[in-house]
C-alpha cells in the first residue's frame, strides 16, 4: 500500500467510522421512528378497529336480522303459496262438482225435454187423429147434407111444379068459370 492509500485509508477509516456512527444514529432514529410509527399504527388500528368493531357488530346484527326476516319471508311465502295451492285445489274441486251438477241437471233436463216432446208428440198425433176423424165425419155430414139438400130441392121443385100445375088448373077452371059467368050475363 502506498502512503496515499494509507492516508486515504486513514481518512477513510475516520470518515467511515463517522459515517458508521452517523448511520447507526440514523438507524437508531429510524428504529425509534419505526417503533413510534408502529405504536401510532397500533393505536390507530385499535381506534379504527374499535370504531369498525362496533360497526361490524352492528352490520352482523343487521345481517342476522335480515337473514331472519328473509327466512320468515320465505316461510310466509311458502305458506302463502301452500294456502293459494290449497285454495286453488278447493276451488277446482268446487268447480268440478258444480260442473258435474250442471251436467247432471242438463242431462235431467234433456231427458225431461225428450219425455215432454214424446208426450206432446203423442198428444199431437192423437189430436191429429181426432181432427182427421172429425174432418171425415164433417165431410160425410156435408155430403149427406148436400144429398139431403139436393133431395129437398128436388122435392121442393116437384112440389112447386105440382102446385104450379094445380094453380094453372085452378086458374083455367076459374077462367072457364069466369067465361061462363060472363057468358050468362
Amino acid at each position: 500500500m502506498t502512503e496515499l492509500d494509507t492516508t486515504a485509508d486513514g481518512k477513510t477509516n475516520n470518515d467511515l467510522e463517522g459515517e458508521i456512527r452517523h448511520l447507526k444514529s440514523t438507524v437508531a432514529a429510524l428504529r425509534i421512528a419505526l417503533e413510534n410509527g408502529d405504536s401510532k399504527r397500533d393505536a390507530l388500528q385499535q381506534t379504527v378497529g374499535a370504531a369498525y368493531e362496533g360497526r361490524i357488530t352492528e352490520l352482523q346484527a343487521t345481517a342476522v336480522a335480515l337473514r331472519e326476516a328473509l327466512e320468515e319471508s320465505r316461510h310466509e311465502g311458502r305458506a302463502a303459496v301452500e294456502r293459494a295451492v290449497a285454495n286453488a285445489a278447493d276451488e277446482i274441486t268446487q268447480l268440478r262438482q258444480t260442473a258435474q251438477a250442471l251436467r247432471d241437471t242438463i242431462e235431467s233436463l234433456r231427458h225431461e225435454h225428450r219425455r215432454e216432446i214424446q208426450h206432446l208428440s203423442a198428444g199431437a198425433q192423437n189430436e191429429a187423429a181426432h181432427l182427421h176423424a172429425a174432418v171425415r165425419s164433417l165431410r160425410e155430414q156435408l155430403e149427406e147434407a148436400g144429398f139431403q139438400t139436393q133431395a129437398q130441392k128436388q122435392e121442393a121443385a116437384a112440389a112447386v111444379a105440382s102446385e104450379t100445375q094445380e094453380l094453372r088448373a085452378t086458374c083455367q077452371a076459374l077462367r072457364r068459370e069466369l067465361d061462363r059467368v060472363r057468358g050468362k050475363l
